[in-house]
């Protein structure tokens, strides 16, 4: 890092310029945002809808809404304007390399003091999965910033993953899993950090950057957990029943495919599932003091994250008309034809190496910057 081309950082209050949050109707910038709102900071929210659930909100609380397209360098030009300080997370799509790039350009010409980058705990570069990749490269490019200050986020399984399938939990007790072996209570470890955690690390450390400076930070939850502890917490939620039920790739393609999930997206979590299976989110140990360290507050537990997300979802509600709907689409999912990964993978030209490619238990150079 050439610290002395970098720009001298003011950790006060700016009331002046925004700090720009970009995916900021997305599981993570959103709650950055409102975090970053409470801190008493402008915040510019850069969206593609600005109708969606999230920008509307961010607009009440008082937010500047940024309609832009990541792919553009234009609309980040834009977007930077003015901005001193800013999050980027890059989406969950086949282009997220070309918005990092795009966005790293942007960021070096406005001469910006922090970013904080989202990158992925599993970040490698002979990963099967293309986003994988696409991290691992991403972040090899923030480390060549002239100008810029960085700090990485690179967490593990999220929150959020676990409550996929909430309809098929609550109305028929049943926990389909991909990941063999998941009753016996020793795959699947995980300390699963929530997004409103993430978005409160995110946004302290963008409060007070200095101390954070070329930094990589992985927020967790307070305990790890299996996923049989998992179903029996949704027991104790849903006041019912939980049993988990392992089911074939081929079946989770079918859920995927079935319930409207893009196919570039399964596409790549079934990788995850197997990396979930070999317990590579529980290599070093998978709990941090992350959250305490830069918020102040300790991690939500995986109940309390629980019970918020089975609380919002109408879908869980114990009625007859939800239960039908989870027959539903349970009927729905067996019926529908499995996708061809290796097809699709061809047609979207997905870099497979002729050196092979590596799941990261089988990766020393990952596990030796991961201990």
């Amino acid at each position: 890092m050439k610290s002395d081309t970098r720009t001298t950082l003011d950790n006060a209050i700016d009331t002046q310029n925004p700090i720009l949050v970009t995916a900021a109707n997305g599981n993570t910038g959103l709650l950055a945002a409102k975090e970053l709102l409470l801190l008493g900071f402008k915040v510019r929210a850069m969206v593609r809808n600005k109708n969606a659930i999230g920008a509307v909100e961010l607009t009440k609380l008082g937010a500047e809404i940024f309609v832009g397209d990541m792919n553009d360098i234009r609309d980040l030009r834009l977007a930077l304007k003015g901005v001193k300080r800013a999050y980027f997370c890059a989406p969950f799509d086949g282009n997220s390399l070309f918005k990092t790039i795009a966005f790293i350009v942007a960021a070096e010409e406005e001469k910006l003091e922090h970013v904080v980058y989202m990158t992925q705990w599993l970040a490698s570069e002979a990963h099967h999965s293309m986003v994988t990749k696409s991290h691992w490269l991403g972040d090899q490019i923030v480390k060549m910033h002239q100008h810029v200050n960085y700090t990485f986020v690179n967490p593990g399984l999220f929150g959020f993953v676990y409550f996929l399938t909430a309809e098929t939990v609550a109305q028929l007790g049943l926990m389909p899993t991909v990941v063999k072996g998941a009753t016996t209570g020793k795959v699947g470890l995980n300390a699963p950090p929530s997004e409103e955690d993430q978005g409160r690390v995110i946004a302290h450390i963008l409060k007070n950057p200095t101390p954070h400076i070329g930094k990589t930070y992985r927020p967790t939850g307070p305990k790890e957990i299996s996923l049989l502890e998992v179903a029996n917490i949704f027991e104790k939620v849903l006041g019912r029943s939980v049993k988990i039920k392992e089911i074939s790739e081929d079946m989770f393609l079918k859920a995927s495919k079935s319930g409207g999930w893009p196919t570039f997206e399964y596409c790549n979590v079934r990788y995850y599932m197997k990396e979930f299976e070999n317990n590579a989110f529980s290599f070093g140990g998978s709990v941090t003091s992350v959250v305490k360290d830069i918020t102040g507050r300790e991690p939500e537990d995986f109940e309390t994250i629980a019970r918020r997300e089975f609380g919002r979802r109408a879908e869980t509600s114990r009625t007859l008309s939800n239960k039908l709907s989870a027959i539903f689409h349970l009927v729905k999912m067996l019926l529908t034809p499995t996708p061809d990964m290796t097809t699709f993978e061809q047609s979207i030209d997905m870099p497979r190496f002729i050196n092979g490619m590596k799941f990261v238990g089988s990766d020393e150079n990952w596990k030796a910057t991961h201990l």
